[in-house]
């Protein structure tokens, strides 16, 4: 266990090194006020569907909270329902004309929030997780985080741990963050198995279908995947719950999933909307000055953003993990 622990404390450090270069509010009693005046305002929208990303929802919301706190701004946090709820929110919003910045948490604002952006100029929006192809607005900044090293990860660990050779992805909601986890797991894969293990693919929609996700996990596993990479919007719940232990692992993000099913996670990459949410506050707390308008910040290692889960010693030989260490410093040293 010592040694599995200073693997682990060694991959953190290398992660870091080379990593450098319907709605509801916050509580009742705020559901009935008014913006204050002589605060700066900044509202957080965030999904509410279907339970979708509870992990990163809460890290958002935790940001607000210690943005609140530490800064002294006026905080909204509002969970919209469907797609027709965040725009009649941001329609709200922008018209009221005291909020100094709407920010949509997660890859579905992408395609509503860059419309509003444009079609409200004046109204500061941010995106966290998901990033506009193209001129970005100057009203608008967003966030993405390192997914192509968290895929890496995943491949990685796939590819070691993998008996049949064959493994499994399952994207979900389609956009910069699943394109980079991608792209990712195919390049640790390839560095961890020489021996070209088959990838077998699905894309589902937590949004749309649940059900319809599950049984998308269950048939990967069919056809003999036995490490699946589920980077879905669900924190990977869906997966965890569809397949046979006996059969198939599977590797989580967002949070760590090892004591949601010890026997079904081999590994979890996490990730936080935390600082994120924290550092656009303090953009336009004091007046707008360093907003980044028309511009993309990565997020990775570094700041916390996204980590090789602890519990992960439990379930991944050290040698892999060691190993692991070593490609992730080949593969990534230098960059930013």
């Amino acid at each position: 266990m010592r040694l599995k622990k200073f693997i682990i404390s060694s991959l953190s450090a290398i992660m870091i090194a080379t990593s450098l270069s319907g709605c509801g509010m916050i509580s009742k009693e705020k559901e009935k006020e008014e913006p204050v005046s002589d605060l700066v305002n900044v509202t957080l929208l965030t999904d509410a569907e279907g339970g979708a990303g509870e992990a990163l929802i809460s890290s958002a919301r935790a940001g607000l909270e210690e943005a609140e706190s530490g800064l002294g701004i006026d905080g909204r946090f509002i969970k919209c329902s469907s797609k027709d709820d965040i725009k009649s929110n941001i329609e709200v919003l922008v018209k009221g004309g005291k909020t100094a910045l709407i920010i949509g948490a997660g890859p579905r604002f992408e395609s509503i929030i860059s419309v509003y952006a444009q079609k409200y100029p004046n109204q500061d929006f941010a995106l966290i997780d998901a990033t506009v192809d193209g001129d970005m607005p100057k009203n608008l900044t967003t966030i993405t985080f390192d997914d192509e090293r968290s895929g890496f990860i995943a491949g990685f660990i796939a590819g070691k741990m993998t008996a049949k050779n064959k493994v499994g992805y399952i994207s979900g909601t389609s956009g910069s963050s699943e394109n980079a986890y991608r792209q990712g797991f195919e390049k640790g894969l390839k560095k961890a198995n020489d021996k070209n293990p088959e990838i077998i693919s699905r894309n589902v929609n937590i949004y749309e279908s649940y059900e319809d996700a599950k049984n998308a996990f269950v048939d990967v596993e069919y056809y003999g995947a036995d490490i699946l990479f589920a980077p879905t919007e669900d924190d990977s719940k869906a997966a965890i719950d569809s397949i046979n232990s006996n059969y198939s692992k599977i590797i989580a993000v967002n949070k760590d999933q090892y004591h949601y099913s010890k026997d079904k996670v081999v590994a979890s990459i996490t990730k936080s909307y935390s600082k994120a949410v924290y550092d656009l506050c303090a953009m336009v707390y004091d007046g707008g000055d360093s907003f980044k308008g028309g511009k993309n910040t990565q997020y990775g290692v570094a700041e916390k953003a996204i980590a090789l889960a602890p519990s992960t010693e439990n379930t991944v030989p050290p040698d892999v993990l060691s190993s692991l260490s070593k490609a992730l410093k080949e593969e990534y040293s230098g960059s930013n």
